[in-house]
């Protein structure tokens, strides 16, 4: 026998369930735990770290909430589809992803899964190892920034190259940085002085070609950047901040101008006003709104808020509470862009909705598309049983508008009738003769034939 070899010890070294519960509970790496229905039984220290939350904020949670909203909707199917078919395409290797924490902000983190069979019955946990890996990164980075610094004080670089470098090297630091700061602080600027504008996209009822309403649409015009586009100074207001603020203004200004029309004798049924998935969790929404309609004096059926199928997944109660409040005052809600994410149409029977709006994207090849047709003919005929009005979006050509006049669409929108405009425009648009379909002239000439009929004798049909 080998003698340098230790000796057997006489009993070997356990640990007990309770200490090894309070090894994973103090550990500095984050570690959760989820059981078999991807609900969460453990929430270390290191895990509210990371995350910002307690842990009995999560335990009994589903692990979704962990995650960034866009893919909570499908995070299940992830795990279950590991625990229905044994292949292990989740559990092993380490990998880096993308969590969401408490403040609603990404972060990275490199995870290491692993599962185990509890219980007689087999029913499989999983055990999450997560190492942040943002903040050694990001370490090591803010040192190499901090040195380039130190090394250009000490050389006779002008001050203006210095802060191109310092730029450059906080844009490699977080990408966009530079960008999101400056079109930020620009933003806020505008919003303060007044830069921003709306511009109003007309909707046409698809029978009579009279005026249902409009989409009311930020635009930004900056005196030295130019025209911003929606979607660039959309994200930059979501990261800075900055786009509830936006969101009320936006409200205010659509009272503001329903108001300014009646007075021009410009009849806009109703505007429709884009809210993002935050404003609907804040409970003060429905009076905010209530206070406006009275300060404008309007009428609540002239104003729509328009939710994202975002708003539509999150089933909190203070989200529903809120949608069904901004119902009680009989202002219209309205789900844009449906169809783009990942809507049930069972959860539209939850939601105190008036209108849908089918996205552009089901349109762009409706004539040619089956699949496409197929869901626009479900959705509408869903959404006419429901006593939803149906709204289309992108209506571009004569081809497509028959179609949908075909399959009973109610309303339309798209460069068919008008392009989004500013007031001014809208109400030279509104004062001048209109694109008439077909079907709208034949609607219109059994109106004017049932005007006309004698008194006593039956009406045209």
């Amino acid at each position: 026998m080998n003698e340098l070899l230790p000796s057997q010890p006489s009993k070997k070294p356990t640990l007990s369930g309770e200490a090894a519960l309070r090894l994973l509970r103090d550990t500095t790496e984050a570690v959760v735990v989820i059981n078999d229905k991807n609900d969460i039984v453990l929430f270390n220290k290191g895990a509210e770290r990371l995350w910002g939350y307690t842990q009995d904020e999560v335990l009994g949670h589903n692990v979704k909430m962990l995650v960034p909203e866009e893919i909570r909707h499908k995070h299940d199917d992830y795990i279950n589809r590991n625990r229905e078919t044994g292949i292990n395409t989740i559990v092993g290797a380490p990998r880096e992803i993308i969590f969401q924490n408490k403040d609603g902000d990404h972060i990275t983190g490199e995870l290491t899964l692993s599962s185990c069979k509890m219980g007689d019955d087999g029913k499989k946990y999983y055990l999450a190892s997560i190492k942040d890996v943002m903040e050694e990164n990001y370490r090591k980075k803010l040192l190499d920034l901090q040195n380039t610094v130190f090394q250009s004080l000490s050389t006779e670089m002008q001050i203006q190259d210095m802060c191109d470098l310092v730029c450059r090297e906080v844009e490699n630091f977080v990408p966009n940085t530079v960008a999101i700061l400056v079109l930020g602080s620009a933003l806020r600027e505008s919003l303060a002085k007044g830069l921003l504008n709306l511009h109003y996209q007309p909707q046409v009822e698809a029978k009579t070609g009279a005026l249902y309403g409009v989409e009311a649409l930020s635009r930004w015009h900056h005196p030295h950047l130019g025209n911003i586009f929606p979607s660039r100074f959309i994200a930059v207001a979501e990261d800075t901040g900055q786009i509830e603020a936006i969101g009320a203004w936006c409200l205010e200004e659509a009272c503001r101008q329903i108001v300014k029309w009646d007075r021009d004798g410009i009849v806009v049924p109703a505007v429709s006003v884009n809210l993002s998935a935050g404003h609907f969790r804040k409970r003060q929404l429905p009076e905010m709104i209530s206070n406006l309609l009275t300060q404008f004096g309007i009428a609540p059926t002239r104003l729509t808020v328009e939710i994202t199928e975002s708003v539509m997944m999150d089933e909190i109660k203070d989200t529903m509470d809120v949608l069904h409040a901004i119902r009680a005052l009989n202002v219209g809600l309205s789900m844009d862009d449906f169809g783009t994410g990942y809507s049930s149409l069972s959860r539209l029977t939850r939601l105190p909705l008036t209108e849908i709006k089918i996205d552009r994207s089901f349109i762009m090849n409706l004539e040619h598309d089956a699949n496409a047709q197929a869901v626009t003919t479900a959705v509408i005929g869903i959404g006419n049983r429901l006593g939803m009005t149906v709204i289309t979006e992108g209506v571009e050509t004569e081809a497509q508008y028959e179609l949908l006049e075909s399959l009973h669409c109610d309303v339309m929108q798209g460069y068919l009738f008008a392009k989004p405009m500013a007031p001014k425009d809208l109400e030279t648009w509104y004062r001048q003769p209109r694109k008439i379909m077909p079907a709208m002239q034949k609607a219109q000439t059994q109106k004017q034939v049932q005007k006309q009929a004698p008194s006593g004798q039956p009406k045209s049909k």
